[in-house]
């Protein structure tokens, strides 16, 4: 899978960053963050990010364990 942005025109049309491997015609999937869903999302990730690092790891010491283990 490929990550690229793009700008929405209207409701129904959407100005890609770059070019995609598609014919025209083709249908493809897109991916439209929710709010409420991102945020899940995004606690679920912090939580198994910091499990795979050793809490005293001095890179990380901006995101506390605690924290994230109170978001579960």
């Amino acid at each position: 899978m490929k990550i690229i942005t793009a700008k929405v025109l209207d409701p129904t049309h959407l100005e890609l960053s770059q070019p995609i491997p598609s014919k025209e015609g083709d249908l493809i999937e897109i991916s439209i963050p929710i709010d409420e869903d991102e945020q899940l999302w995004k606690a679920a990730a912090e939580r198994n990010f910091l499990s795979a690092y050793d809490p005293a790891d001095a890179i990380y010491d901006s995101l506390s364990m605690s924290s994230a283990m109170s978001c579960s």
